[in-house]
């Protein structure tokens, strides 16, 4: 009987480090909001501006971390991130001042910076090839796992307890989570163990993008900034990002202060909107290793905008349509993000994968802190989430538009840096 492919361990670890790091930082935090504005009195901007700054943080470190990354061991690199980030978190339930949860954030953008979605990415494409879509997605789903878990498992704490007592717990399981099994499962690369990728016996496996030539060459940076591909995928990612990051950040607001929804509920439909992540990174990356992945994301991005256009159709009375918005942006938040990732592995990955990776991260997170910064001002202007909603939906518009240029050029033959995708 033969043994399991060591890579399935790696990705597995890298799953439960994913889907504790997002699901918590990014995902799950949101909920305390309304509580933090209940108790200091801060508004909807103020609320949100260290979510804001944590982007930015992450954003900048994100390129400087990809080149780290290429040269030094992504594992150690990973243990140093994420001690830091649980760290930051043991420390957020004993914050009094916006100053104090500022610097957490700041922290949580470090951390991120360094360990986050580029590292993840470097180590799951070392280890595979022929099944890179599946993993991809696979380890994408743990982000939105953990968004839907953590707030079903700190629900009780909340209600019961109190957002402190709440904010511990999530630190005492998401710290578990993110270093044992970075510590025990996670290696560098296959070649450190005597495999290759995929568990192949040589490295020569059946691909689009012959894997061998992809990892000795591949486009260099400078290529990469010579295509006109790589602008408008960025400005395409960046839109999405500014979208989906940007709601995320300000639902919890919105259904609890805006549509009066019962702050017991509100952790139901955030955990419903990342269930609905996970069948869209799924169903999503599944589709993209089998048609045209641009196709893919345009599919994604039209999901995204829909759930949109239902979200702002939606009065307080209607709590069902609260979530039916969940299941449907869910699953095009969820789509987007796989088929972003598996885009950029397309054109661009090569020897300088985590440089070119770490620079799309840089202004996808860039456009995240915007999208989280402009709503919640949005929102303070104009006393109604509206505004910012209409904004999100011109948004998704302009990134299908780009979506559909990258297409064109492709179809034509234009230089660009990979083969043209499946």
């Amino acid at each position: 009987m033969s043994r399991v492919y060591f890579g399935w361990w790696v990705l597995l670890a890298l799953f439960l480090i994913y889907a504790s790091s997002n699901g918590i930082l990014i995902f799950t935090l949101p909920l305390f909001y309304p509580e933090l504005i209940n108790e200091f009195g801060w508004n909807e901007a103020e609320v949100t501006r260290p979510a804001a700054v944590f982007f930015v943080a992450a954003a900048v470190l994100h390129p400087f971390g990809g080149a780290l990354l290429d040269r030094y061991s992504p594992r150690v690199i990973m243990l140093i991130g994420y001690g830091a980030i649980t760290l930051a978190l043991a420390c957020y339930s004993v914050i009094s001042a916006l100053s104090h949860l500022m610097a957490i954030y700041i922290v949580f953008g470090l951390g991120l910076g360094l360990a986050g979605l580029v590292a993840n990415m470097l180590v799951l494409t070392r280890w595979f090839v022929r099944y890179r879509g599946v993993a991809i997605s696979l380890l994408l789903m743990g982000a939105s796992f953990g968004g839907a878990t953590f707030p079903l498992i700190m629900r009780q704490t909340l209600l019961g307890s109190g957002w402190r007592d709440a904010v511990t717990l999530l630190a005492v399981i998401g710290g578990t989570l993110m270093i044992l099994p970075l510590i025990f499962l996670v290696r560098n690369r296959p070649q450190d163990m005597g495999l290759n990728p995929d568990g192949a016996t040589q490295v020569s496996v059946p691909s689009k993008v012959d894997p061998s030539s992809a990892a000795a060459s591949g486009p260099s940076l400078i290529d990469a900034l010579k295509s006109p591909i790589f602008y408008l995928l960025a400005f395409a990612t960046a839109t999405l990002w500014f979208c989906s990051v940007g709601m995320v950040q300000h639902q919890a607001i919105y259904l609890g202060r805006d549509l009066h929804m019962d702050k017991s509920t509100i952790p139901l439909v955030f955990s419903v909107f990342f269930w609905a992540g996970i069948v869209g990174k799924a169903s999503f990356g599944y589709l993209s290793d089998h048609f045209n992945k641009l196709y893919i994301m345009l599919a994604s991005i039209i999901s995204l905008a829909i759930g949109l256009i239902v979200l702002r159709a939606t009065t307080a009375d209607e709590t069902v349509m609260m979530f039916v918005y969940a299941v449907i942006f869910g699953i095009g938040a969820g789509g987007a993000f796989a088929t972003i990732q598996l885009t950029i592995a397309e054109f661009f990955v090569g020897h300088a994968y985590g440089k070119i990776l770490g620079v799309f991260t840089f202004v996808d997170t860039m456009a995240g802190a915007l999208g989280t910064q402009v709503i919640g001002m949005m929102r303070v202007a104009f006393d109604s989430y509206r505004p910012g909603l209409n904004l999100m939906i011109l948004a998704c518009a302009i990134a299908a538009v780009c979506v559909l240029f990258i297409n064109r050029i492709n179809e034509r033959g234009w230089p660009s840096c990979a083969p043209k995708p499946a």
